[in-house]
């Protein structure tokens, strides 16, 4: 069964992807097994800000004041006997809400992370960078003509796995004979521990858009922009859903989403929000790709067989 599991490997296309393989490969086998509804966790989390709290009602009326500062209501200043619908001294102090608690999944809850992560699946590295920007048109040209080297280098990746020859995956700090590993690979203005398999493709990571260093200011920009408009959203849909006042043409033709619409448009957009800072947090240019020291001898990389070799040979 464990020799089927270890059949085959998995392909890593590009420095981004390795970083997102090892930043998962090191929380799955470090964090607990509960099964926790991210969603709903977010909504909960979200239910202790203001964004969507009832504003204190406003009195109906401004006691006067005597010499000794004692008040007195005045006839006109009295609230009415006839109790209006919405009138803030009759309205009935909402509820609080009841405190949601995240729904989990017991099982495993007390297994503790293994000492050692168990043996995976070959990996299969392969080199690439994406050219982007009008400053790195000159390298899409030169890509575009020689195409050649992108299709003979993906052959090559392709042989790997069929012929199944691969070698132990060099770790942080860890020795290796120079037949396993090539220190030249890595950068040179890397420090040793760094001269690993972690510095896989790195120099693609000099390419990266010079903009993408803004993604982090444009989300935040983006989610004030849309907590800016969103108390004049919950206005009108709570007047309307109050009967407070009647829907105008253009309410009509397109009525504004309701409060729970908000709600759910809230949840959706922080969602997104958050994974995409997640995601560039692992990905971005300065950050070290995750490993953790149990991941050691449970990894393996493919590699060129010996010349000469005609038939599959067996995984080291």
């Amino acid at each position: 069964r464990e020799r089927r599991a270890l059949a085959g490997g998995i392909v890593i296309v590009g420095r981004p992807t390795f970083k997102e393989y090892m930043a998962g490969l090191r929380r799955g086998w470090s964090e607990g097994l509960q099964k926790v509804d991210r969603e709903e966790a977010l909504a909960v989390l979200l239910e202790e800000d203001n964004h969507f709290d009832e504003p204190e009602p406003e009195s109906a009326f401004e006691p006067e004041t005597l010499g000794d500062d004692e008040p007195l209501p005045t006839k006109s200043r009295l609230p009415s006997s006839r109790p209006g619908v919405f009138n803030p001294l009759t309205m009935r102090a909402p509820e609080p809400a009841k405190q949601k608690t995240v729904t989990q999944n017991v099982d495993g809850a007390d297994v503790p992370p293994p000492q050692r992560v168990p043996r995976q699946p070959a990996l299969l590295l392969v080199p690439f960078t994406n050219h982007i920007g009008i400053q790195q048109v000159p390298n899409m040209i030169w890509d575009f003509f020689n195409e050649r080297k992108k299709v003979q280098a993906g052959a090559e990746a392709g042989y790997r796995i069929v012929m199944g020859q691969t070698r132990p995956f060099v770790a942080p700090n860890a020795s290796a004979a120079a037949d396993t590993f090539n220190v030249a690979d890595a950068p040179a203005d890397k420090p040793a521990e760094d001269k690993s398999d972690l510095a896989f493709d790195v120099d693609a990571e000099a390419w990266y858009k010079s903009s993408t260093a803004s993604l982090p200011a444009e989300i935040e920009k983006a989610r004030k922009t849309y907590y800016d408009a969103l108390p004049a959203k919950l206005a009108t849909a709570r007047a309307l859903s109050r009967g407070e006042r009647e829907p105008t043409k253009e309410e009509l033709n397109a009525p504004p989403p309701t409060e729970v619409e908000l709600r759910a448009e809230r949840l959706k957009k922080e969602m997104r929000w958050r994974g995409d800072e997640e995601g560039w947090a692992i990905v971005r240019s300065d950050s070290p790709v995750e490993w953790d020291p149990r991941m050691e001898g449970a990894l393996s990389v493919f590699v060129d067989p010996p010349k000469g070799e005609e038939v599959v040979g067996e995984k080291s």
